[in-house]
């Protein structure tokens, strides 16, 4: 009587490491393996990502933090100059309404 026989008996059978049943579990463990893998390195990619994102949203809010400022001192600056001399500006809407109304009528 021999190994083999013995274990079929008892209900235990020795696994062929080269059978098909072998070969398909040691698949599904490699194929759990690297699903694990790029699981990992897919969240360690989103974690660069965002921290990109981050980083290129905190530097956009500062540049238009900035050009808003600018914008404020142009505008202030501007105000300034049209209640020191109002001829200017009424000339400029002057002749902007006199160009549309000719326009308008060809």
């Amino acid at each position: 009587m021999s190994l083999d026989s013995l274990l079929t008996q008892l209900g235990l059978q020795r696994h062929d490491p080269h059978s098909l049943e072998a070969q398909l579990h040691a698949m599904r463990r490699e194929v759990r393996r690297i699903g694990k893998t790029l699981s990992h390195h897919a969240s360690h990619r989103a974690d660069d990502w965002a921290d990109q994102f981050s980083d290129f949203g905190r530097d956009a809010a500062r540049q238009t933090s900035h050009f808003a400022h600018l914008a404020s001192e142009q505008a202030l600056r501007g105000a300034d100059t049209i209640r020191r001399d109002p001829l200017p500006l009424i000339a400029v809407i002057g002749t902007g309404l006199l160009l549309a109304r000719l326009l308008k009528r060809q």
